[in-house]
C-alpha cells in the first residue's frame, strides 16, 4: 500500500512540475540553447575524406538530435517529466520517512525547505563545480563528469542531513563531506572553454554561457520549490484520506 501510494504520488507530482519545468524552459532557456547551437553548427569542422572513385567528398559526422519545434519539446518535455517522477519518488520517500519519525512536520513551510534541500543538493553544489554548458563548449569526457557529480550529490546530501539532524559533534563531518568533491577536483578541459577560432563567435557564446547559468539556476529554483509544496501537500492529503 505504501508503495502504490508513494508512486502514484511521484507521477502525479512528476508531471505537473516536469511539465512546469518545460514550459519555463521554453520561454527562457531554449532560446539561449538555439542561438548557441547556430555558432556550435557554424564551427563545424568539415572533413574532406576521398570517396570510392578516389575522387575527394565532404563529410560531417552528426550525432541524431530530434528536430526543431513540436518534436524537440516534445522530448524535453518526455525528459523532464521522467527525470521529475524519479526525484518526487526520493522526496515523497525521504519526507514520509522523517515525517513518520516525528522530525518534521508535512506544511508549506516544510515542503518549501525540503524543495530547497533538493536545489541545494541536486543543482547549486554539483553547479559550483561544474556549471551548466551551452552547445559548443569544451568539456573533460562525460564519465568523469558524471562521477564527480555523483560525488558532489552524495557529499551535499549527507552534509546536509548532518547539519540539520545530527548532534553537534557530528557537525564537522558534515563539512568535510561537502568539501570532499571539491578536494578531489571537478573534472575540466584543459584548455579553452570555447575553441572557435573567431574572436566575435567566442564573445558571443561567453555571453549566452553566462545568461544559460542565470536561466537554468533560475527555472531550476521554480522547479525545486514547486515540487517540495507538492509532494509535502500529495503526502498531507493521502495522510488525510487514512484518517
Amino acid at each position: 500500500m505504501f508503495f502504490r501510494r508513494i508512486m502514484f504520488s511521484a507521477v502525479m507530482v512528476g508531471m505537473l512540475t516536469g511539465i512546469l519545468l518545460s514550459a519555463i524552459q521554453v520561454i527562457g532557456v531554449t532560446p539561449i540553447l538555439l542561438d548557441a547551437e547556430v555558432y556550435e553548427v557554424a564551427g563545424e569542422s568539415v572533413q574532406i575524406m576521398p570517396n570510392m572513385s578516389g575522387a575527394e567528398s565532404h563529410h560531417r559526422d552528426e550525432a541524431w538530435g530530434p528536430e526543431d519545434g513540436v518534436e524537440r519539446v516534445g522530448y524535453t518535455v518526455l525528459a523532464n517529466v521522467l527525470a521529475a517522477i524519479g526525484f518526487a519518488c526520493m522526496l515523497l520517500v525521504a519526507m514520509s520517512q522523517f515525517e513518520s519519525r516525528g522530525l518534521v512536520k508535512l506544511t508549506k513551510l516544510q515542503g518549501i525547505l525540503w524543495g530547497l534541500a533538493g536545489y541545494f543538493i541536486f543543482f547549486v553544489v554539483p553547479g559550483v563545480g561544474l556549471p551548466p554548458e551551452v552547445p559548443g563548449s569544451s568539456a573533460d569526457l562525460l564519465e568523469h563528469r558524471q562521477a564527480w557529480w555523483l560525488l558532489a550529490v552524495c557529499g551535499a546530501a549527507i552534509s546536509l542531513v548532518t547539519f540539520v539532524f545530527a548532534p553537534v559533534k557530528f557537525k564537522l563531518f558534515g563539512l568535510l563531506s561537502l568539501a570532499l568533491p571539491f578536494v578531489v577536483g571537478a573534472p575540466h578541459f584543459d584548455g579553452p572553454l570555447f575553441s572557435n577560432p573567431d574572436a566575435n563567435v567566442v564573445m558571443a557564446l561567453t555571453e549566452l554561457h553566462q545568461q544559460f547559468i542565470v536561466a537554468t539556476t533560475v527555472s531550476n529554483f521554480i522547479f525545486w520549490i514547486a515540487l517540495g509544496m507538492s509532494c509535502a501537500w500529495m503526502l498531507k492529503s493521502s495522510l488525510h484520506a487514512r484518517l
